[in-house]
């Protein structure tokens, strides 16, 4: 599953293909096999990114367009990666971490399985909604910017009469060590299947930080990378605050006696105990004892630390632990998210499971033929009716989806409009639509339909002067009159209504849930 988002990330950069890591994850995550070929090309797909499967053999190497995925057998097993140059002696591709490697030629060849998967970026090619995110995101980079400049600007207006010496620049450095060590250790709680923290921490069979880790807690609450990140972090911002006052480092020197106690308790637990060791706790065990050693040897001789300082330090631990214990579950809950998601998709992916529902679902009583707009697919195995109102938000966001499945080539798709009111606006607008699909041309039809639903604000004039009509308007009545009738004889109370093959769309299922079953 980390891999198939490192390849896909790698290989939308290497194609310039705009993306956001948030979405490109949560749609490949949630996927019914997100660790398949198949997860790959539904996301490419997403992406509106051409995709086709190939078993290829050596002597079509040469031929694949490039970039390309190909399946490339390593230990543990085998992961999908991006192919990036061949040439007769070696090739490049991207390993298991992303880094570009260089390989002999017939060396690839005895690791590559020979499942390939091609792609071709087209005109229309991107991330559905990218232009919202990645403004959202640089919003969030700006306001981080912006802290980090405040933050900066306080140290510098600092009282400058202070002495930063040698000895307590070291010590705030082993401080921002160990918190970023206790940081990874804190989100190993997290993502303990982290491709980076689990080769961190691998390495043998008496090395596994996640047996480590979870084994440990106060009251089953506090973890010990939560006390290690509390503490390291505490430490820091009394440096900072305090501008390296004697009475701040005193306070450091102080606590740092606590790793007489915590060190050997730490290596015994692992060691004796559990037989088992934590790479990173053992980072961390190492970076109390060069504290230690920097606090008693190093810093000014001994004072009584302020009240003050010890407040500030005992309130930055305490608000950190706290804050970890109320922030770890959400961040729980998002991870098994995604894993509900793929499961709930692999179930809903269930042809026969999807069939039955169908069939126990209310069935049209009336032919609907030749009314509204028919779509033909290329290779239609279905029949999608759907119903809706060309101001309805639903049916908006339902239309990208079935345009999907149609461009796939086997569905055919009819767009039946009830008006939903006396409302004049969107009774033109139902015209136009109709009046544009009368005129025959399939491909400026679709494109119309695609307009239309893809405007926040949809503006009938001025979507009427992108495609001028003639006498179309006024031969629409009938057909008008007749999507009416037949939606008030099916009693179709609201839209989207999506009829397949004459069956109502179970309620279980969502349009989304179509692709996985339709395909």
């Amino acid at each position: 599953m980390e891999y198939s988002l490192i390849c896909l990330k790698n290989l939308f950069e290497l194609v310039n293909l705009p993306f956001t890591r948030g979405y490109l994850k949560e749609k490949l995550l949630t996927h019914p096999e997100p660790d398949s070929l198949l997860a790959i090309s539904d996301t490419l797909a997403e992406y509106k990114v051409e995709s086709l499967a190939l078993q290829m053999g050596e002597d079509n190497l040469d031929q694949l367009p490039l970039p390309c995925v190909v399946q490339v057998n390593k230990n543990p097993y085998p992961y999908f990666t991006c192919l990036t140059q061949v040439t007769e002696d070696w090739v490049e591709y991207l390993d298991e971490k992303g880094k570009l490697i260089k390989q002999a030629r017939k060396e690839f060849v005895t690791l590559w399985t020979g499942i390939t998967l091609v792609v071709e970026k087209g005109e229309h090619s991107g991330e559905p909604g990218y232009s919202q995110r990645r403004k959202e995101q640089m919003i969030y980079q700006f306001l981080l910017y912006f802290l980090g400049a405040v933050g900066l600007a306080c140290i510098l207006g600092w009282d400058n009469s202070t002495s930063y010496s040698l000895e307590a620049i070291a010590l705030f450095i082993i401080k921002l060590t160990g918190l970023g060590i206790s940081a990874i250790l804190l989100w190993s709680e997290v993502d303990k299947k982290n491709a980076a923290i689990t080769q961190f921490c691998g390495g043998g069979e008496k090395t596994d930080c996640n047996s480590v880790i979870d084994s440990f807690s106060i009251a089953g609450l506090i973890s010990l990378g939560n006390l290690a990140f509390g503490y390291f972090l505490a430490g820091t911002m009394l440096l900072l605050f305090s501008s390296f006052s004697d009475s701040a480092q005193a306070l450091l020197g102080l606590l740092s006696y606590s790793s007489l106690a915590i060190i050997p308790f730490s290596l015994y637990y692992q060691g004796v105990k559990l037989k088992k060791w934590c790479r990173l706790c053992l980072w961390i065990s190492g970076i109390l004892v060069v504290e230690l050693a920097v606090s008693q040897f190093l810093l000014p001789d001994f004072a009584w630390p302020a009240l003050r300082e010890l407040g500030l330090f005992s309130f930055v631990f305490l608000a950190s632990v706290l804050a970890w214990i109320s922030l770890k579950p959400y961040l729980m809950a998002q991870k098994e998210l995604y894993t509900t998601k793929s499961k709930l998709a692999k179930v809903l992916s269930n042809k026969e499971l999807f069939d039955h529902f169908l069939s126990k679902s209310r069935q049209i009583t009336s032919n609907p033929e030749g009314l509204g707009i028919l779509l033909n697919g290329a290779n239609p195995k279905y029949h999608i009716l759907k119903i809706c109102n060309p101001y309805c938000g639903p049916c908006a966001r339902t239309h990208p989806l079935l345009e999907q499945l149609y461009e796939a080539g086997n569905i055919d798709l009819q767009i039946v409009f009830v008006p939903g009111g006396a409302d004049e606006i969107r009774l033109k607008t139902i015209r136009h639509l109709l009046g544009i699909a009368s005129q025959g041309d399939l491909e400026k039809t679709r494109k119309a339909l695609d307009e239309w639903y893809s405007q926040e604000k949809k503006e009938y004039e001025a979507f009427a002067t992108n495609y001028p009509l003639n006498g179309e308007l006024a031969r629409q009545e009938s057909n008008l009159k007749a999507m009416q009738d037949w939606a008030e004889q099916e009693q179709i109370t609201h839209t989207p209504t999506i009829f397949i093959n004459g069956y109502e769309l179970p309620s279980t299922y969502a349009v989304e849930d179509l692709k996985y079953v339709l395909n």
